[in-house]
């Protein structure tokens, strides 16, 4: 069972929604392996391989493992909290959010905003834009220089839209048909 409550839902997804989430979590847009991911060496992935589903708690984790700032919490598998790691990222794009909100909500403002600055207009009411194009307008210089920012941005949108998709019935595949 996942231990963080933002992220329980993972465990109702598909096998192809956390198989393109694993390769979101351990490689790099060039292909290449991430050099701190550790989910594709670990003991379930070896084990159930492509039946994600049979391990979505430990895909959960590896966000949380990876968001982590220092080497030190890395080493030491600190499990920085899902909603933590939205205001990480609200922070360093310099995006306006309450403290009370719920990371529903967060989730929906992070899509939003993408799409507003996307297009060059606040406010502009355009909910549906492709994945690469909301992930290019959140990789910002700061982002891509950051190892676990480059990783917990695209990952935390992909779980937005994730979450958004199951509960307003959107059809994800819409915006991430570029990751295939």
């Amino acid at each position: 069972m996942i231990s963080d409550k933002n992220l329980w839902f993972l465990e109702q997804c598909s096998n192809e929604q956390l198989s393109t989430l694993f390769d979101i979590l351990t490689l790099e847009q060039n292909g290449e392996y991430r050099r701190r991911e550790r989910l594709s060496n670990c003991l379930e992935a070896q084990i159930y391989e492509g039946d994600y589903y049979k391990y979505s708690d430990r895909i959960a984790l590896e966000l949380q493992y990876l968001a982590n700032e220092t080497v030190g919490d890395f080493l030491r598998q600190f499990q920085l909290p899902y909603l933590n790691i939205l205001e990480k990222i609200f922070n360093v794009l310099q995006i306006d959010f309450d403290e009370n909100t719920s990371v529903i909500q967060l989730e929906e403002t992070f899509i939003n905003t993408l799409c507003d600055r996307s297009i060059g207009l606040k406010n502009s009411g355009v909910k549906e834009l492709p994945f690469d194009v909301l992930l290019s307008e959140g990789m910002t210089t700061l982002i891509r220089r950051s190892s676990a920012l480059r990783v917990a941005v695209p990952a935390v949108l992909y779980i937005a839209l994730l979450r958004l998709d199951s509960s307003k019935n959107i059809n994800i595949y819409d915006y991430v048909d570029a990751l295939r």
